[in-house]
């Protein structure tokens, strides 16, 4: 007679929230037919069909929705008893997949993680640099990097600093156009736009008297990237609106003029995010901690510029 194995159950959980056994899979980095096979071998232990199972999608049976619910307490119960003793022990292992914006990785993730990776020999963080919207859940992250407003209810946040952004331009598209001396004169620039998602990439904040308040602007280059944007305004295309932290360099050496400083109001929040589901384990924390440490660090050398 077979018995139930745990792991079993909760696998069936995992491919229950994830809607699909191929995900699950490149989560765990199994195959489909392991997990499939795993998933059977409990419905023949139990003596009871879970799943029914279609090309398009995988939907509960009467048993799969009550096993699923008790299962899933089990697992979240089981994972809090993890959480709670691991700090007790000497050693911090084991591995954390996170995905960080191509500007952030850049600028200061990267060197972070290094040193982190450094401090931490038993831990693997495998970093994917990448500027897409990632589904952390669906995809088997345990953290991202993102900066914005955030509406996803599934995910827990740390915010971790407030970037500061400044609008620049070289010298001499400056020389050329003129130095705008207020924002409504940005009409009579190209203003490079950075368009994603939630954005109104026409619509540039300042600060006045009476509070805070929008241009709208136009130019002839609109991108997703900030690093696009950053090589375009260094070419002297037009005018753009940037993180500090992209330009510090360039503001130092005089590669580009910040413009309108008393009045750019532009701020967006950088935020470390994981899934709701659990709480993060120590490795985790002690990962978004260091993270949040070096955003600071490099937040000090800005408030120079």
């Amino acid at each position: 007679m077979l018995h139930a194995k745990a792991d079993d159950m909760f696998l069936f959980v995992q491919v229950v929230d994830a809607g699909s056994f191929s995900k699950v899979a490149q989560q765990l980095e199994l195959t489909n037919s392991v997990v499939s096979k795993r998933i059977g071998r409990l419905e023949e232990a139990l003596n009871m069909q879970l799943l029914y199972r279609s090309t398009r999608k995988l939907s509960l049976t009467d048993g799969g929705k009550t096993l699923y619910h008790k299962a899933k307490i089990a697992k979240e119960a089981l994972q809090e008893a993890h959480d709670a003793v691991w700090g007790y022990s000497d050693s911090i292992s084991g591995k954390i997949k996170i995905t960080v914006p191509s500007v952030s990785a850049r600028l200061t993730l990267t060197a972070a993680v290094t040193e982190f990776c450094r401090q931490y020999k038993e831990v693997t963080v495998e970093m994917m640099i990448d500027d897409r919207f990632v589904n952390l859940i669906e995809e088997g992250y345990d953290l991202a990097i993102r900066t914005g407003y955030l509406e996803d209810s599934s995910l827990l946040s740390r915010r971790l600093v407030d970037s500061h952004w400044v609008i620049v331009a070289t010298p001499q598209y400056l020389k050329q156009q003129g130095v705008p001396e207020s924002s409504n004169e940005l009409k009579f620039h190209n203003c490079l736009t950075y368009k994603y998602d939630g954005a109104h990439p026409n619509q540039w904040q300042f600060f006045s008297p009476a509070g805070e308040y929008s241009e709208t602007v136009q130019g002839n280059f609109i991108a997703n990237d900030l690093n696009a944007l950053y090589q375009a305004v260094l070419g002297g295309l037009g005018v753009a609106y940037l993180p500090r932290a992209l330009v510090y360099d360039d503001l130092q050496s005089g590669k580009l003029r910040a413009l309108l400083p008393d009045f750019t109001a532009k701020k967006v929040g950088i935020y470390a995010v994981y899934p709701k589901m659990r709480t993060p384990d120590t490795k985790l924390k002690l990962l978004i901690e260091h993270l949040r440490a070096a955003y600071l660090e490099k937040q000090e050398r800005f408030k120079q510029t």
